[in-house]
Formats: C-alpha cells, structure tokens, sequence
C-alpha cells in the first residue's frame, strides 16, 4: 500500500480520509505541545507519533473500510488490535539501556497500550505484569509487517533513536531536579515512585487529549485551536475592579466592610507571590469568591497562568458563584461549569449498536477537557481526574499545569483522600508549575498528616487578630447527656422566636430535618424545609422567599441539612446547629449576623437524640472532636485565645480530627489489605516483593505501580447513588419531552436544564421508588434516564424516604 492508502479515519458526513501519517503527526505535534508545559516535549510526543502504529496492519485498514461501508452491520468495535504494536515497538527497540531509557518507554507505552482505556497495573496483587504480559504475548502475526511500513512511511530508526534520545536527556533533567534534594537512598527511591507514576498518568492524558482532539477536528473539519487566556485576563481585572467599587459603595459602613476591603487588597498585593500552593483563611462572609478571583487574575498575568478553575465540594456553591464571576467578569464564553447530570454516560463505547454509538457520541459533545480560561468543577472531578482511571477523567490532567487551583472550602476533602489530595498538589506545583490556594474559614491542617501538602504560606497577614475582629456571633453550647429530642428542640425553637424574627437550625440528617419540620406543618409560624431531597431549582426558589421574607423582617424558621452552610449569602438573627465537626459549626455560624447587622448573635450547638449517625463516621467523630475542645474551654477560658473557632482551636481540632481518621487517610482497601497510596506511591508493597521474587535477576521492569487495581477501586464518595430528574420547574416539562418519544435536538441545553431539576438518591431510596413503582426509565440506547412520578415528589420536601444517610452535596 501506499501512504496515501493507509488511512487513520473516514469522515461519517463525506467519507474523506485522514492518511494514517498525517493523524501520527498532528497528534505528535499536540502531544509536544502538552509536554513542553514541563519540560517533556520529546517523551509525551513518542506516545503521539507511535499510539496508532496498530494501524500500518492490514486487517486494521480492512475493518475501518468495512466498518464505513457497512455501518448497519458494521464489524465489532475494537476487534482488531491497534494500540498494542507502538508500545511493542519502543519496548523491544529501547527498553534495553539504562535505568532512565526502561522509564521512559515503560511511561509511554502504557498510554499507548491503554490510550481506548484505562492503565495497565505493571505488578499485580498474584506478583505478574499485565504490561509485560501485554507487551510480550503475540497478538497480530502482522507485527513485523507493522513495523516495516511505519519505518517506511512514517520514520526511519535513525530518526526513532535520535528522537528517543532527546526524550531520555529531558526524562534525565526532570528527573535529577526533583531527585537533587533527597536525604538518603529510600527516600529517593519514594520520590521516584511518585515521579513514575505522575509522569505515566500525564502522558496517558496527553494522548487521549492529543487523539481525541486531531480525531475530533478531523471530523468536524476544523482547526485545531490554541488560544491564548492572557489577553483576557487584564479585561477580566478591569471588570472585576469596577464590580468591587460598586459593592464598596452600597455595603453598609462598619468593621465587617472594612475588613472586607482590607483582606480583598491584601490578596491583590500577594498576587506576586510565586507559584506555589497558599491557604486564605477568610472567616466566614469574608468575601473569598472574589478576592481568590482578585488574587487569581493578577497572579495569572504575572505568572504567565492558562487558567483558573475553581473546585469546590457543594452543589450550592458551584451554580451560583460560577454566575457570579460570568456577570461580574462579563465572560459568559469564557467560563465552564462541569457539573454531573441525570444521563449516565459510558466510558466504554464497545457492543453498542452504530444507532446506539452515535446518541452515545452526541452526549460526549456536551462534556468538556476544561480547555477554557475559567473552569468551575468538583471536588469529586478533580480527584476523578487522577485517580478513577477513566479516559475521559484523565484527559484533562494536562489542563491543570500552568493553572491556578482555587479550593473552596478545601476542608471538605474526603477524609480518605486526604494522602491522595495532598500528593496531586505537591506534583501540581513542583512539576506542572500550578498554583494552589486553598480558601476556607476552616483550615484542615492538611499540613499536619503524615503525607502532607508542603504549604508555601498563608496568604493574610495578621490572621487571629482578623478573626477576632470578624466575630459577629457567640457560640454557646447546650450539649445535654441524654441528648436533645426534637419535642425539646421545637418547644426551645419557640422560645427562640419570641426574642428573635427569624431562626436557622441545622441538623446532620434529612430524617432528623423532616421530623422536626413536621412539628410546624399545623403550626402558625412559618416554616422553611432545605434538604437534599429537592432539586436545586426547588431550593434555589425556597431560599429567594426566604430572603425576602427576611428582608422584610417576617417571622421565619428554616430546618436545613448542612447544604445551607456552604456558599448560601443568607443571615439570620439567630442559629442553632446539631452537634458535628468544629469546621460546620463554624460554617453554620456563618449564617448568622453575616453582615454583623448588630454587634453579636447567639448560635447555639445542641446534640439531637434522634439522629442516627452510624452511616457518617466522619460526622460523627467530627462531633466528638469538637466536643473535647469545648469541654477543654469550659475548664479553661483562656484556651485558644478563648474563642472556640480561633484558628488556633481549628488547627487542634484538626490534628485530632486526622488523628482519628488516620488509618483512612491512605484510601484503604481492605479487601486487598493495602491502600490505593500504597499501590500508587510504594515500591516495598507485597505485591512488588512477590514479582520481583518471581524475576530473580531478571526483573525487566523499572517501574512496579498497580495502575489498574488502584483505579478500579477509587470512589470520592463512597455510597453510590443514582440521579432522577423530578416534576418540578422545567422538570415537568423534561419528562414530559422524554416520555413523549419527541426528539432531543440541542443535549447540552437538555443536561443543562435536567442538572436543576434532578436529584440524587441513595441505592436504598432508588430500590424503594422503584419497588413503590414511582420512576419511569427512558432508554437511549444503553443509557437510562430515571424520572420520578408525581407522586414521589412533594413540594415541601421533596423525594423524602425515611432513610437516615445524609448525602453531602458532592456533585460527579
């Protein structure tokens, strides 16, 4: 064949070919392109030129023909092998020199390998490799001939070996300058391991995002574009400077204004700070969102950053403060939000039907590779993104290098990702050159752990004495031995709105929140129920009311699970909050006299009776930490500077906190009786010593990380549920749409308008709706849509199932 013959893809809309030369080429091109980012242009572009090798076979050019000619009975998707020859070929021509040259080509080739799924363990938990396995069982007879017509077409091994060559000087430079500073032979040997498998993980994402993207353009006949966020960010100051004036002058003239304006300057001028990753310890009502923004677009010009993302734990937070900073920021095209949604999507397309594949395709369109100047996503997808495994997640690991990292309320890391957070942090900062600034009132220590985060400052001088300016409210516990039933806690709620116009409680479950609503059903006080349960549509139009009933001064109560803490700009005139870890009550005190309104205000933390707390460990043990430090401070006022939520007392509370959970930190798997940091991150596991034992002398590998085993078993959050889009709002109208059978013509509006009106429920909710037969399933293909019937979902709470887990608003 000639070179015009071997062909990459077939365009589905005009049947145009895309040379096979020209995909390895361009791919190589993009693939350098992300490399260069930190200092690996020639080891990331080896995995793009040699990824689609597979395709110089003949069977391969046969398959993509029949599979275009053919496409209602189409051969199966994958069954001939593309992805296994470039890495053989490294393996076999390269593998064989030094230490760094078996690195090198072992990084590669598994994204090569891989690059349609998910990273090979190198050792297993039996001590065998399923790379070597990969790497050395025949499965194209036609390899030989591969590698000829690549040789011929492509590159001739001269060029192969001087390219390869430059890719070992860089992998050498990168390597002795993270290793110059290691104490003793094991502890370089730790940060090696760190190294290999960080490096392995950027360039699997490299060349998904690589191939993807040239595959993409070729089939949508575009550019490839590469724009350039600098210019943007000088216009975005301007806009956000301009925003800031106007608040100044309509804010009330206090001390909390001040000290707003003061520490929103006070980030500006620390925007000229390295890169590196800093804490801002704002209080609650401080006005992080937008002096993190302040410090983010100066730090961005100065610093020469792609893009700021956001990450934050709550679905409360994300809607909002992404609309904050598109209006402030003027830049509705300039900024992402990457939110779950009701359609689940699947990471691996094979054994659909063509029908099937291309519906699948067209709900890919509505995702994203963060390749945008400001991106507002999750928690759960950043760690996703190194940790899941999945190719779609993984993509955008090279997006985060040159970035800046904004964390909102960063205490809310699961606490058995805690090890795992603080090891992407560190890669991200010492060799993809990203800043990190980690924002809460709460600080989590995380410096504290045994595998911490290296904290490079905190970006607010004077802290405590901030702190203690800001207090707008005194904490009073009224912990009770035998607890506080929710008889009790109603009669105290009354008392409570005698001498105040309006009351928040929060309490840890959705049960408990229910139970003591129901008591104010009949009741002629006004009453305010905020639970998961609803939608967010349906609680973002309970909290507008409720506003204005406060603004009004009008009687209210609110009974809310923890989503009110975080990110909701609402003040009440007095709280009360179930007894939880130091963090929440801090955060719910931050619902109280926010605007310091009067001089101080009473939050109370009660311990409820009724709450079952057995499914929220962290919840719990949170309490009885916090717990410790308030009896400690009753003993002695002096304690803490004699405030409960000093930053002293937070970063003690913290200490214990992890001390409790330590044996959790590391995401342990006990049925494998190791962690997912030990498979990732440790040379000396069991499993390593049991391979190697196997080799005797001839171990051929230079690097032992279990990619696959570890991936397979990461979950942030560790309950799994479903979402079901519910009859509320547009809802109704969704559904409607859905079960109609009318088409979906414009999806990414559809994910839009079903993200705020859907709800996640836990598997033991989802089995009662369905056995109560209140859903209805639409099928695309092989994905499911669930919606809820009527008469699951109430206007007052929602879908409310009598189960007792509360889930924390992480959003996938």
């Amino acid at each position: 064949m000639t070179t015009l013959d071997i062909i990459a893809h077939i365009r589905s809309s005009d049947g145009a070919e895309q040379r096979l030369v020209d995909h390895l080429k361009e791919v190589q091109v993009l693939t350098e392109r992300i490399g260069q980012k930190i200092g690996l242009s020639h080891v990331t572009g080896l995995a793009g030129m040699l990824h689609d090798m597979g395709k110089f076979s003949e069977a391969f050019q046969e398959y993509i023909r029949e599979a275009f000619s053919n496409p209602n009975n189409p051969p199966k998707r994958g069954s001939v092998d593309h992805s296994t020859a470039g890495g053989k070929f490294l393996l076999e021509h390269f593998h064989q020199g030094g230490p760094v040259e078996r690195i090198l080509t072992e990084c590669v080739a598994n994204a090569i390998f891989t690059h349609h799924g998910q990273l090979l363990d190198m050792v297993d938990s039996e001590g065998q490799s399923p790379f070597v396995r990969r790497w050395t069982t025949e499965k194209d007879i036609s390899f030989l001939q591969v590698k000829q017509d690549f040789l011929h077409h492509m590159y001739d091994l001269d060029y192969m070996q001087m390219y390869v060559h430059k890719a070992v000087d860089e992998l050498q430079t990168y390597l002795n300058n993270r290793l110059k500073n290691a104490k003793t032979t094991s502890e370089a040997a730790g940060i090696m391991q760190k190294l290999t498998s960080y490096l392995t993980m950027y360039i699997f994402s490299a060349l998904i995002d690589a191939d993807r993207r040239n595959s993409r353009d070729f089939e949508k006949q575009e550019e490839c574009s590469n724009d350039d966020s600098s210019v943007l960010w000088s216009i975005f100051e301007q806009h956000l400077n301009n925003e800031l004036v106007e608040k100044q002058r309509k804010a009330l003239p206090n001390e909390i204004t001040r000290l707003r304006e003061y520490m929103s300057e006070t980030c500006l001028e620390k925007a000229a700070l390295p890169t590196g990753i800093y804490t801002l310890s704002m209080p609650t009502g401080g006005g992080k969102t937008l002096a993190s923004l302040r410090f983010a677009l100066r730090h961005a010009q100065l610093q020469q950053k792609e893009r700021i993302i956001y990450i934050v734990p709550f679905t409360t937070i994300i809607e909002q403060n992404a609309q904050e900073v598109r209006d402030v920021l003027h830049a509705e095209d300039y900024v992402l939000e990457h939110h779950s949604n009701v359609i689940e999507e699947s990471e691996h397309l094979e054994g659909l039907t063509f029908k099937e594949y291309q519906a699948a395709r067209r709900l890919d369109a509505a995702k994203d590779d963060w390749d945008i100047p400001i991106v507002f996503t999750t928690m759960v997808q950043f760690l996703e993104t190194f940790y899941s495994g999945k190719s779609r997640s993984a993509r955008r690991l090279h997006n985060l290098a040159n970035s800046i990292l904004i964390f909102d309320e960063v205490q809310a890391v699961p606490t058995h990702c805690v090890s795992l957070f603080n090891e992407a942090l560190n890669f991200l900062k010492n060799t993809c050159q990203t800043t990190s600034l980690l924002c809460t009132a709460t600080q989590p220590a995380l410096q504290y752990v045994r595998h911490n985060i290296k904290i490079d400052g905190e970006l607010m001088d004077n802290l405590p004495s901030i702190v203690e300016a800001f207090q707008r409210t005194t904490l009073k516990p009224l912990l009770k031995n035998e607890g506080w039933c929710t008889d009790e806690l109603y009669d105290f709620l009354k008392v409570k709105l005698t001498v105040n116009n309006n009351v928040l409680v929060i309490l840890n479950t959705k049960k408990a929140v229910k139970d003591l609503f129901d008591h104010f059903i009949y009741d002629d006080i006004e009453a305010v129920h905020l639970s998961t349960g609803m939608c967010p549509a349906h609680r973002k139009q309970k909290i507008k009311e409720m506003r204005e009933k406060l603004r009004k001064k009008e009687k209210i109560i609110c009974i809310s699970t923890q989503l009110i803490e975080a990110g909701v700009d609402i003040s009440f005139d007095c709280v009360i909050r179930s007894l939880s870890g130091l963090d929440s009550i801090a955060q719910a005190a931050g619902r109280c006299n926010r605007h310091g309104e009067v001089a101080l205000r009473d939050v109370y933390v009660i311990n409820h009776a009724e709450e079952s707390l057995s499914k929220l460990p962290t919840i719990k043990k949170g309490g009885e930490c916090a717990n410790y430090i308030m009896k400690d401070l009753q003993h002695n006022s002096t304690l803490f500077g004699g405030n409960l939520l000093s930053t002293t007392s937070m970063i003690h509370y913290f200490k214990n906190f992890y001390k409790e959970f330590e044996s959790k930190l590391n995401y342990p798997i006990p049925a494998l009786q190791t962690s997912i940091y030990e498979l990732l991150f440790r040379v000396d596991t069991d499993w390593n010593k049991n391979y190697l034992k196997g080799q005797g002398r001839q171990n051929p590998l230079a690097i032992l990380t279990s990619f696959r085993t570890a991936f397979s078993h990461f979950e942030v959050i560790d309950a799994k549920t479903q979402g079901i889009l519910v009859p509320y709002g547009e809802g109704e109208e969704l559904i409607t749409q859905l079960t109609s059978g009318e088409s979906i013509p414009d999806y990414p509006l559809f994910l839009k308008k079903a993200q705020q009106s859907s709800v996640n429920v836990f598997k033991h909710e989802f089995e009662a709706l369905k056995q109560n037969n209140q859903l209805i399933v639409v099928h695309f293909g092989s994905l499911a849509i669930y919606a809820a019937k009527d008469a699951a979902y109430d206007e007052r709470y929602g879908i409310s199932t009598q189960g007792e887990a509360q889930l924390t608003d992480f959003i996938v």
